[in-house]
């Protein structure tokens, strides 16, 4: 499972968000950044994902705790 951050118009904001939630949410350590660039609408975006999350409901938690947090966050596979 992959915890999906954001999406943004430039990897650099995609690498800065990264940057802040993992100086922010320890609980997010030992997981590995994911950035897919996708085509929307003929514009890129970068999508921003955290991934090697150990199950369904380890995901569903992380996500909870960061939407708690003010944070945007949905479950993907």
């Amino acid at each position: 499972y992959a915890l999906q951050l954001g999406a943004f118009s430039t990897q650099a904001k995609a690498n800065e968000v990264w940057k802040d939630f993992f100086g922010r949410y320890t609980y997010l350590k030992g997981l590995e950044k994911s950035v897919v660039t996708l085509e929307r609408d003929g514009q890129k975006l970068y999508r921003l994902r955290a991934t090697g999350v150990t199950g369904r409901a380890t995901a569903d938690n992380l996500c909870a705790r960061l939407r708690v947090a003010g944070e945007q966050c949905s479950v993907a596979q």
